[in-house]
């Protein structure tokens, strides 16, 4: 069972050409992630939310504070879905999802056709990515990230590129290799929807990268945006918005009781 504990984590980007002044995106932040569960973390531009997952990641360091992601103890594996799929143009399918495999053998490439088949893609592990639709190559993305058998599953605004029907389609897919799997997943997302649709808990983060509220989700899967009762919570959840949008603006922005 993964653990992903988060301790006044700060960090600031120095004065760049662009930027005269030093920049904020995570302003001490706490947080504690254990289990089998799907979180989302949801907020404006500039709330730190992409920043947190590459802290996350080991992509980039903090100023201060601390990320420690364990599996029993030890540093666990992390699987990363990209905003965009970063496939290589020149590798077939299958050969983009073993680069990510420390061994290429049979077995692998078996268990990368599973995966493929999971997001419904199975007749594709040949092709290229050239060959493939936007939607496509962004499955071909989930089906990598799970392939790598993470503890921890870290997912950046995947379907933000993407149509609304195909975002939709790719938010079905991923439901059901969840629900298989059971990873601990970190979900960036602008969309309440997506947040509600997937999530047993949503994060807000407000300008700066500071927790504003933390909203569990108990309806039960599989979860469809036109259901009364997942309409209801994005309903509460977009009066939660407001309500933060409002203090920030009026300089009254803390936690939410």
């Amino acid at each position: 069972m993964a653990t992903v504990l988060i301790e006044n984590l700060t960090k600031i980007y120095p004065p760049t050409l662009n930027h005269a002044r030093q920049v904020q995106a995570l302003g001490g932040l706490n947080m504690s992630i254990t289990g089998n569960v799907f979180v989302a973390i949801v907020g404006p531009s500039g709330s730190g939310k992409t920043t947190l997952l590459n802290i996350v990641a080991g992509v980039e360091r903090p100023t201060s504070g601390s990320v420690r992601a364990l599996q029993e103890g030890v540093p666990a594996q992390i699987g990363y879905v990209f905003q965009e799929p970063r496939l290589l143009p020149w590798r077939t399918v299958v050969d983009n999802m073993l680069y990510v495999q420390d061994r290429k053998s049979d077995r692998s490439r078996r268990e990368a056709e599973f995966y493929l088949q999971m997001v419904g893609l199975s007749e594709v592990a040949d092709l290229y990515p050239s060959q493939l639709s936007a939607g496509m190559q962004q499955r071909v993305g989930i089906a990598r990230a799970f392939l790598v058998n993470p503890d921890v599953l870290l997912l950046d605004e995947p379907f933000s590129h993407l149509d609304a029907l195909t975002g939709r389609s790719l938010r079905d897919y991923l439901q059901r290799i969840w629900l298989q799997t059971r990873k601990t997943a970190l979900f960036v997302t602008h969309d309440v929807t997506e947040a509600v649709e997937l999530a047993d808990r949503i994060i807000m983060l407000r300008p700066g990268g500071v927790a504003y509220d933390d909203i569990a989700i108990t309806l039960p899967r599989p979860r469809r945006p036109a259901d009364p009762a997942v309409r209801d919570v994005q309903d509460e959840v977009l009066r939660r918005f407001d309500a933060m949008g409002a203090a920030v603006r009026f300089g009254t922005a803390q936690a939410a009781r």
